[in-house]
Order: C-alpha cells, then sequence, then structure tokens
C-alpha cells in the first residue's frame, strides 16, 4: 500500500496548503506552534494513497511511497 510523504525540504508550511485542503480523507495535519511556525504532517492510518494531494501541492513536495510495514 502507498502512501503520500512529506519532503520537509521542499514544503514551504503554508497555514492554506492547497495539499491539505485537497485530501477527503483528513489525513493531513496542520498545527500551528507559535511564532508561525507552522507544522504539516500525514497521517498514515488515514492516508488511502489516491495521490490527490500530490497534484495540488504546488512545490511538488508529496510523494507517494511504499507504506513501511510493521515488524
Amino acid at each position: 500500500m502507498r502512501v503520500a510523504r512529506i519532503d520537509e525540504n521542499i514544503c514551504d508550511r503554508s497555514p492554506f496548503c492547497p495539499a491539505a485542503m485537497s485530501c477527503r480523507f483528513k489525513a493531513f495535519k496542520v498545527t500551528f506552534g507559535g511564532s508561525f511556525r507552522i507544522n504539516i504532517s500525514i497521517d498514515e492510518e488515514k492516508c488511502t494513497g489516491c495521490g490527490v494531494c500530490t497534484r495540488y501541492c504546488p512545490h511538488g513536495a508529496i510523494e507517494l511511497v511504499e507504506k513501511e510495514k510493521a515488524s
């Protein structure tokens, strides 16, 4: 199964992230840490690997990767 991953080096951490807004499964979590610090993460349990978010990310910071299997 594939899931979305964010490349932290490319992501601009916009509070108005179009990729996060495009996820109908609510897999993205946007948190505000004060002093304009924004963190965007993806809940792999909610992510279905549909790839919609990859098309909405204006910076190409999201890719689909194989989900790591639990040992």
